[in-house]
């Protein structure tokens, strides 16, 4: 090992297309690792809730963008065998991870630290000054910030071309699957089992051989 101390980073870029990623607007690199950090992953579902049920069936809707916490500890007394000015680093950090004049809108942002590496954007920023000289001026600072998990356009949209039920998509037969239930899992509905049945040949649906593949095309949902 060399000794080499792999500071946490955080990357800016004025734009999100990966052209961009070669030419970043401004790099901070944290004078301390961070103790420990936490990530926090959300679903939506949608609550079906017929008149006069006391229940509802939570339909899953999206999956949120991941968000991130971290704390910054800036230090100017050098006291560690570095020293920063404190007021200055907070300028950096704010350059690196804020709003940009001529894109009207914050930064995007790579957060590299050892094995984690994240595409996001700063959320919120809270910075606690506690050490100060006598003239007032910070000699320590933790800057709390929070950070949101961003996608491309054009990734996103390519997610979804893939998960949409318009696209032909072809499945491998596990021990567990049965027809109807594959066709609600594409389509968001099992009577389509019948027609699945006819596209593939199926002489008997409910004895699916495991490892054939199950072709499922487009279907017109009838209103």
């Amino acid at each position: 090992m060399s000794g080499f101390l792999d500071k946490i980073k955080i990357i800016g870029f004025k734009e999100a297309t990966e052209s961009s990623l070669g030419l970043p607007f401004s790099i901070y690199v944290g004078m301390f690792n961070p103790e420990k950090y936490s990530t926090t992953k959300q679903s939506l579902f949608n609550n079906d809730r017929r008149h006069g049920a006391t229940g509802s069936e939570q339909r899953f809707n999206r999956e949120q963008p991941r968000t991130f916490n971290f704390d910054f500890l800036v230090d100017g007394t050098g006291a560690s065998g570095e020293k920063r000015e404190v007021l200055a680093d907070v300028i950096l950090f704010r350059a690196t991870c804020g709003f940009i004049g001529d894109t009207h809108r914050p930064t995007y942002l790579i957060i590299q630290w050892g094995t984690f590496l994240a595409r996001c954007v700063l959320t919120s920023l809270t910075i606690d000054y506690t050490l100060f000289r006598p003239d007032g001026t910070p000699l320590r600072a933790t800057l709390k910030a929070s950070f949101t998990e961003y996608t491309t356009p054009a990734l996103e949209q390519l997610q979804n071309f893939l998960s949409s039920p318009d696209v032909t998509h072809v499945r491998t037969i596990t021990a567990t699957d049965r027809l109807d239930l594959m066709s609600y899992n594409i389509y968001k509905d099992s009577k389509y089992y019948m027609e699945l049945a006819r596209v593939n040949n199926l002489n008997n649906f409910r004895k699916l051989k495991v490892g054939d593949k199950i072709v499922f095309p487009p279907i017109e949902k009838n209103k």
